[in-house]
């Protein structure tokens, strides 16, 4: 095997991948953008309130343990546990010697975060009104900041550590991320295009982070292979 075949093989497996995740993940930022347009001319606003009147629990209605655990979920998707749970992925790949994905995943939800804010200002988009709260909001509606962080922090964990089992992982953090946000709806918090446009924009983002990643392991590998 030549020397030219060795080196080209970690660009002819890891950059294909890392195209593949970079369109996709552009395609679901611009899936939630498109969702906010919609919404915020009011496109699909009766199948918003239809679902979420069908959905959304109602203290003496809906059974007391059904409530809590719905507000358990969401609270499991808060920004304490989720600041936690990122220094704990950080850790196990600095303790894999991965300085550089342990920075993307301190760095990347975090703006995922700052960025979905961005866009609850822009969309300007109220809470529902159709059922009293059953959790606390402070801010405005589109696109749903727990669903958006908590898959942008689990997905790219996935991506990131997971070395065996890969799949399994991935489904596991989207399958965590889907509950948070079908919690928030449950609770009478979010519309359900809400935690659509969240949930896209957090794998958006999780995706770009994961390439990048992939991209500087490539560079190393590269430089490692020249010196």
């Amino acid at each position: 095997m030549s020397e030219s075949t060795v080196e080209a093989r970690p660009e002819s497996i890891v950059t294909p991948v890392s195209t593949v995740a970079v369109r996709l993940g552009f395609a679901f930022l611009v899936l939630a953008l498109l969702l906010g347009l919609l919404v915020t001319f009011g496109v699909g606003q009766q199948a918003d309130r239809a679902v979420l009147k069908m959905l959304a629990f109602r203290r003496n209605v809906t059974g007391d343990a059904l409530i809590a655990g719905a507000q358990w979920v969401t609270w499991a998707g808060a920004a304490s546990q989720r600041t936690f749970a990122m220094v704990v992925f950080a850790g196990v790949l600095l303790w894999r010697k991965q300085p550089y994905p342990a920075l993307v995943i301190l760095v990347i939800p975090p703006l995922a975060g700052a960025l979905s804010s961005i866009l609850k200002e822009i969309f300007g988009r109220d809470r529902p009104d159709l059922v009293p709260h059953l959790d606390l909001v402070t801010s405005l509606s589109f696109p749903s900041g727990h669903a958006c962080n908590v898959m942008a922090t689990l997905l790219l964990a996935a991506l990131l550590i997971a070395r065996r089992r890969r799949p399994f992982w991935i489904a596991m953090a989207v399958a965590s991320a889907l509950a948070v946000g079908v919690s928030r709806v449950l609770l009478g918090v979010h519309w359900p295009s809400d935690v659509l446009g969240g949930w896209s924009w957090g794998a958006g983002i999780a995706l770009l982070g994961w390439s990048i990643s992939q991209r500087q392991g490539l560079l190393k590998t590269r430089n490692a292979g020249r010196s």
